[in-house]
């Protein structure tokens, strides 16, 4: 299996490590050792941060990329308080054949401290954090939309085992979280994971994040995209595309958004008619 199709089962399959191994990250609190904020809007952490303590303030993402090279994989974050938000893990492009390079995306939420770990199939490489997020945000909490498509919903949708994708054309140079309408087509189970592709024009792909969906929770579903956000050239066009399984339905509206159109397997979704999927994109500063 690939590098890609193994990071995917891994998230797939993976839940909640447990209470244990939480509580072994946090008996360690007095071992850590302080690591400076650099004050940018990303904190960027890379697996030699382990075991440090970092500070942060609210609104600022927070990056953790660690790469596996041979046998295993990280699995899913451990956040012992709302402090700090899990928002998805984004796999690094290129893919490495040795083995897959992922970016963990987090939101420094609430002031408070939170415990973060990070298991690895191979014990001796499981990643722990402190994070202290202090209370006084320096940039805007809220993100501001770029291209959305807020029409009414008539309860159309379609599942994402197919190539299901929506083109946009960005006004901004930046866009830096994406906004999807699911629902709960066929709730057989709790949660399904979800992966959102970003292409360019030339249908290269240039983000892939992924992120676990509860049935609870699947009205709006937002993606953050790694770096910070993604480049992007104003005017041309570019395509979101969401896979998964048969549990949730992308919502889609005849009409609707002007500058993109929604396609399923490289065809118009709906024939002889335009149609758009429910979506919004965040554009950075």
């Amino acid at each position: 299996m690939s590098a890609r199709g193994n990071v995917m089962r891994n998230l797939r399959s993976a839940a909640v490590f447990g209470a244990a191994f939480l509580v072994s990250t946090i008996s360690v609190y007095g071992k850590f050792q302080a690591a400076s904020n650099t004050g940018q809007r990303v904190l960027v952490v890379s697996g030699a941060d382990s075991g440090h303590r970092l500070t942060a303030t609210v609104g600022q993402q927070i990056e953790v990329t660690l790469a596996t090279i041979g046998p295993g994989q990280f699995g899913l974050p451990v956040v012992s308080s709302p402090a700090v938000q899990f928002e998805n893990v984004a796999l690094r492009l290129p893919v490495n054949p040795g083995g897959p390079t992922q970016t963990y995306i987090f939101r420094a939420a609430n002031p408070g401290e939170a415990a973060l770990a990070i298991r690895h199939t191979d014990q001796e490489r499981n990643f722990t954090l402190i994070i202290q997020v202090h209370g006084t945000p320096k940039w805007p909490v809220s993100a501001t939309v770029d291209q959305a498509n807020d029409s009414l919903w008539t309860n159309a949708w379609t599942t994402l085992v197919n190539d299901v994708r929506q083109t946009f054309t960005p006004s901004f140079s930046k866009v830096t979280d994406v906004e999807v309408e699911l629902v709960a087509a066929n709730p057989d189970e709790p949660s399904e994971e979800i992966t959102l592709m970003m292409l360019g024009p030339q249908d290269e792909i240039l983000a892939e994040v992924s992120k676990i969906v509860s049935v609870s929770d699947c009205g709006h579903v937002s993606f953050v995209l790694p770096d910070g956000g993604l480049q992007v050239s104003p005017g041309k066009v570019y395509s979101i595309r969401l896979s998964g399984g048969t549990l949730f339905g992308w919502k889609y509206v005849e009409g609707g958004y002007r500058k993109g159109s929604a396609t399923f397997n490289g065809k118009p979704l709906l024939a002889n008619r335009r149609s758009t999927f429910l979506f919004r994109t965040y554009r950075g500063d």
